[in-house]
């Protein structure tokens, strides 16, 4: 007989079996939640007023119940895992994230339990296997739970892995991103750098997800800081720049062209008037990789580019016009425009009337 230990009294302890009943039992250093296999169970009286109260509210659920999970408790360290709670905010399983936790748990036995002890484990394991060490000392903890009693446990936890010279940060999850996470087998960390990513360059989550697989989740991040920073930059620039005409305009002088210089005006203007060549456009295009590629000052992925750089030659308007424009358009939508646009101008010019 196989069950799950609800209660210990001393020498004796209570178990939920598979059917939903409980059986008393010797206890042989036993811990609750613990899983237990008993060949000579006594099954007897309930020991306590608690147990009756779990009988009517489990009844037949019971050992169903207890394998439900109701929180999630996500830690990110390189390998990322995620560690299943049920009601009674036991772990019931660990699930890796990627290939690093399989590899890690592959070697590792976790003893289902405590938040505590799961947490601990992991940090011990990483530790041993190198994944956390002089120069890597970060480990996020990302919580989904209605439970705040199991909130502060798991703050608790993090901080007492503070202690051990290691940085933890602790994040509150809601239904939305965990359900988005565990859709995607992904981790909480990388959630968020898919996320911010797509909030700054456009596109779907999970087209981002797929470009990105590649990628570390602080690749990622910093990619975002940098387009951020060069934003920030040219801000500042056209901010300037836009002063520094005003005041050449009130002296006599001639304007800038919008968004530029005017250095950079007076090289266009030279070129137009042919003192000197234009760039060809292979110098003034980036070449597309399968990395993340700059464009007008924004950090774009290859195949993003290449979608908006065709939309724009079939539309027109400038490539930076268009990276704003299209932000919340997935490149599957936007190539499926072009095509109905190049559609209905062949059918214009197959019913225009030959002259």
């Amino acid at each position: 007989m196989r069950g799950i230990v609800m209660e210990i009294k001393g020498s004796r302890c209570v178990i939920l079996k598979k059917d939903g009943t409980f059986a008393e039992i010797r206890n042989r250093n036993y811990a609750v939640g613990q899983e237990v296999s008993a060949s000579t169970p006594a099954v007897g009286k309930y020991l306590s007023m608690a147990a009756c109260l779990a009988v009517i509210c489990i009844s037949a659920f019971g050992y169903h119940l207890y394998y439900t999970p109701t929180s999630y408790v996500y830690m990110d360290i390189n390998p990322s895992v995620r560690l299943d709670l049920n009601c009674f905010e036991r772990v019931i399983d660990v699930v890796p994230l990627n290939e690093d936790a399989e590899a890690l748990l592959s070697n590792l036995t976790i003893r289902k339990g405590t938040t505590e002890d799961c947490m601990n484990t992991i940090v011990s394991a990483c530790q041993e296997q190198n994944y956390l060490n002089e120069t890597n000392t970060d480990i996020e903890v990302s919580v989904r739970t209605d439970s705040a009693k199991l909130e502060t446990k798991v703050e608790t936890v993090s901080s007492a892995i503070s202690e051990e010279h290691l940085e933890v940060s602790v994040f509150q999850m809601d239904k939305e991103e965990n359900d988005s996470a565990m859709e995607r087998h992904i981790s909480a960390r990388r959630l968020r750098a898919v996320r911010v990513y797509t909030e700054q360059f456009g596109g779907t989550l999970d087209e981002n997800l797929e470009l990105l697989k590649d990628f570390t989740n602080d690749e990622i991040f910093e990619i975002v800081r940098e387009a951020r920073r060069g934003s920030h930059e040219k801000d500042s620039a056209a901010n300037s720049t836009s002063s520094q005409s005003t005041n050449h305009e009130e002296n006599g002088g001639t304007a800038a062209q919008p968004g530029m210089s005017g250095e950079t005006s007076a090289k266009v203007n030279r070129q137009e008037s042919g003192e000197m060549p234009a760039h060809t456009k292979g110098d003034t295009e980036n070449h597309t990789s399968s990395r993340p590629s700059s464009a007008s000052g924004h950090q774009l992925p290859a195949k993003r580019l290449e979608a908006i750089r065709a939309y724009t030659e079939q539309f027109g308007g400038t490539l930076e016009e268009n990276v704003r424009l299209l932000r919340d358009v997935p490149s599957p939508e936007i190539y499926r425009m072009i095509k109905e646009a190049k559609s209905e101008s062949a059918s214009a010019d197959a019913a225009s009337p030959t002259p």
